[in-house]
């Protein structure tokens, strides 16, 4: 029997929860038994109940003297830490309790905006305390491997494994006819990193001359006194939705507005669902749409308006769509990635 440990602040709806999320079940597949231990109390969570299907989940703040005794108890197994809190926390645990496991670094972010000083600040911390340890590091993006090693990462012993379709997506029937009114759609949490200020100016300006379309937004963390006061007839919160595919689905057009990214999760959903996408270029964007017949990257407000609207004038035919959701899925199969991670992780 094979024994992993993934270490992870919490349990929510993220990127890193969705794919950590796959990976715990397809290792589970092959018989690899896993322990989750979280840093914050994750009972809650959107993917607790999900997750412990398959693996053991341990809070560390709940169940200490468990976690430590688990840990002891298997003082060879890897420990795959999720994100830099998780980090900081393996080697201190290895520390404390003594043991040899060896920790993968699993690097899930890409940059930092300009004012972030403190958070460029401590990845130089962890830069020069890469060089000390040098340990294995998972990258999840191209452009998150670029970006840190410019921080003085060690590059020894690091890959990207990119996350490809972590989560597993519905297909509505193929002569379902949708009937709504057309619809621009955005996906994710309020952030400023994710240019919630560009999808403003974008939807004010696109629907000046376009009044039949409007947006949805999903994702958490939005509320109705961020939308000004002339668009909120046009704009419609979704929230945290259960079933998005059918909105990609319907969606004429997604727009994707990031300053920064890693790997853009967001992309790969609405490209294995035939939506069109206009974006931005952010971590590995362009990666991910260069295969996609129905993907674009700009780089100004102008070229996103004239794009949208020519995407919006002359949509694409069912036939186009199912042609590209087709290559999609062969190059963003998720099983290329479970692979990659079980090569590096030596299980």
């Amino acid at each position: 029997m094979k024994f992993l440990f993934h270490i992870i602040p919490r349990l929510t709806g993220g990127g890193a929860e969705t794919v950590l999320l796959r990976i715990v079940e397809e290792f589970s597949k092959s018989g690899t038994e896993q322990y989750v231990f979280t840093l914050q109390d994750a009972t809650g969570d959107l993917y607790f109940n999900k997750i412990s299907k398959y693996a053991k989940i341990l809070d560390h703040k709940k169940n200490f003297n468990l976690v430590n005794e688990t840990i002891l108890k298997n003082p060879e197994t890897p420990i795959l830490a999720w994100m830099y809190p998780s980090i900081l926390f393996s080697h201190r645990i290895k520390y404390q309790l003594k043991t040899n496991n060896p920790i993968i670094w699993n690097i899930r972010h890409s940059s930092f905006r300009w004012y972030q000083i403190y958070q460029k600040l401590a990845l130089f911390g962890f830069g020069f305390y890469s060089r000390l340890r040098n340990p294995k590091i998972i990258y999840c993006a191209y452009r998150s491997k670029d970006i840190h090693e410019k921080y003085f990462f060690s590059k020894k012993k690091s890959v990207v494994i990119q996350n490809r379709l972590a989560k597993k997506m519905t297909s509505l029937e193929k002569n379902l006819e949708n009937t709504q009114p057309p619809f621009l759609l955005y996906v994710g949490r309020y952030d400023p990193i994710k240019g919630p200020d560009r999808l403003i100016k974008i939807a004010r300006e696109f629907f000046r001359k376009n009044e039949n379309y409007s947006l949805t937004i999903a994702g958490g963390g939005w509320k109705d006194s961020m939308i000004p006061d002339g668009l909120k007839t046009k704009v419609f919160l979704a929230g945290n939705v259960s079933n998005i595919s059918e909105l990609y689905q319907k969606a004429a057009v997604l727009l994707f507005t990031s300053y920064t990214e890693g790997y853009p999760n967001v992309l790969v959903e609405a490209s294995v669902s035939g939506t069109p996408i206009v974006g931005f270029e952010a971590g590995d964007s362009k990666l991910i749409l260069h295969e996609y017949d129905l993907g674009y990257n700009v780089k100004n407000q102008k070229e996103f308006i004239s794009l949208l609207t020519h995407i919006t004038d002359t949509p694409p035919s069912s036939e186009k769509k199912a042609s590209a959701i087709k290559k999609q899925l062969k190059i963003l199969d998720f099983s290329l990635t479970v692979k990659e991670y079980k090569e590096f992780i030596a299980l």
